[in-house]
């Protein structure tokens, strides 16, 4: 495993290209790990500034949020930090 965030893995897929991640499956893990790298390569590359990744990345950013909003199996509740002692 590499040690730059923003190296490539043999699964990732193609962040400027927002149609390949529409989807209905729940949302893994994964994808939430690729979605921070993508956020990462932006922010360290200088390519925040570039509209196209951007709006890419939003694209991105609104289809996950809206499975994770629309998935069953989302908590809608806030957990806890108090104790049970029981």
């Amino acid at each position: 495993m590499s040690g730059d965030p923003t190296a490539s893995t043999p699964t990732d897929q193609d962040p400027s290209d927002p149609a390949q991640l529409v989807t209905t499956a729940p949302v893994t893990t994964g994808e939430i790990a690729e979605f921070l790298r993508h956020l990462t390569h932006l922010r360290v590359s200088g390519r925040s500034d570039d509209p196209a990744a951007r709006a890419a990345f939003m694209a991105r950013k609104t289809e996950l949020f809206t499975r994770l909003a629309t998935d069953p199996l989302t908590p809608t509740s806030t957990p806890t930090t108090e104790r049970r002692t029981s």
